[in-house]
């Protein structure tokens, strides 16, 4: 193998690793807790911009084990809630002591994880512990992976054009003539 076919192959190596980092960071997780009061009247909002596809899950727990309501809102209906409009939302659960949720974003909005009283409990104070969990996906990552294993794969091609030529190219042997 040659030099030239070598370093053709080498880059091809290091393009293919490239995209399997890429690859490998396109999902990132996070995951983020906290402690908050529900007061007497009003409720509890934590935002979150989400992608296509991106995720929001977790769980939550009222201390004193009263119920509370959780609701997923998307942007136009937080806005909407706070114009004192009719109340609609994406997801629920509502009236326990504790739950779990999961949601999957479908476009790209700010979505709101909004917590509020338990029936008969708008006038009491109540304290909520909540763990969030975010899936999100970097796109950017996806394209670049698939623009370096297509790179890796022209490399490799002409990798192996240049060993198949090096290899049937004849060795050009000078003539001499005696005089």
């Amino acid at each position: 193998m040659d030099t030239r076919t070598a370093r053709i192959l080498v880059s091809a190596v290091f393009l293919l690793a490239f995209s399997a980092y890429n690859f490998v960071t396109y999902t990132s997780m996070t995951s983020h807790q906290s402690t908050f009061s529900l007061q007497p009247g009003l409720a509890y909002e934590i935002p979150a911009t989400l992608n296509p596809s991106d995720s929001v899950s977790g769980t939550f727990q009222e201390n004193s084990g009263s119920p509370v309501s959780l609701f997923v809102l998307s942007s136009a209906q937080f806005a909407a809630h706070q114009a004192k409009n009719p109340f609609s939302y994406l997801y629920s659960v509502t009236n326990v002591p504790s739950g779990s949720y999961s949601y999957t974003a479908s476009v790209q909005d700010t979505y709101y994880l909004f917590f509020d009283h338990g029936s008969g409990l708008a006038n009491n104070t109540e304290t909520v512990f909540a763990v969030r969990n975010y899936t999100t996906h970097i796109s950017y990552r996806l394209f670049l992976g698939i623009f370096f294993i297509a790179a890796a794969v022209a490399d490799f091609y002409f990798g192996y054009r240049s060993s198949r030529k090096a290899a049937s190219t004849p060795s050009i042997v000078p003539i001499t003539t005696s005089v």
